[in-house]
């Protein structure tokens, strides 16, 4: 299977990176530091990370990369919790160098990167939204 290669989203802007917390429970997170991809939909968990949080394949779902090449991928929740932000969000389980935190999550959570200074921030005042 093909890695996924994180590439800069915009000119001039380099990566975003995030401590945070993931996990198959609340009761037991543990602390990763992530990379926020903007463009990704899913949150990527690499294989052996899933493994050891105990997150396994619910379903399985043909994913597009950004190079266009489609891959097979199980699919699951995993609870994270970036920044003061927790719920439950799908996530794909995919062979990648590392976390992604994709846009299902930062729009769940109500989180965004600012553009002009490329941290992590509130989008609005609230979390996890139903809608």
């Amino acid at each position: 299977m093909k890695l996924i290669e994180a590439t800069q989203g915009c000119v001039g802007m380099g990566y975003v990176r995030v401590k945070g917390l993931i996990g198959r429970r609340r009761e037991k997170l543990k602390e990763i530091e992530s990379l926020v991809d903007t463009s990704a939909f899913y949150t990527i968990v690499p294989p052996g990370l899933a493994a050891e949080l105990g997150l396994e394949p619910q379903e399985i779902a043909s994913l597009v990369l950004a190079d266009r090449l489609t891959v097979e991928a199980g699919i699951t929740v995993a609870c994270i919790k970036p920044l003061d932000r927790e719920g439950v969000v799908p996530v794909a389980i995919l062979e990648t160098p590392e976390l992604l935190l994709g846009a299902i999550a930062l729009e769940g959570l109500g989180l965004r990167v600012d553009p002009a200074t490329g941290a992590l921030e509130h989008s609005r005042p609230y979390g996890l939204t139903a809608l």
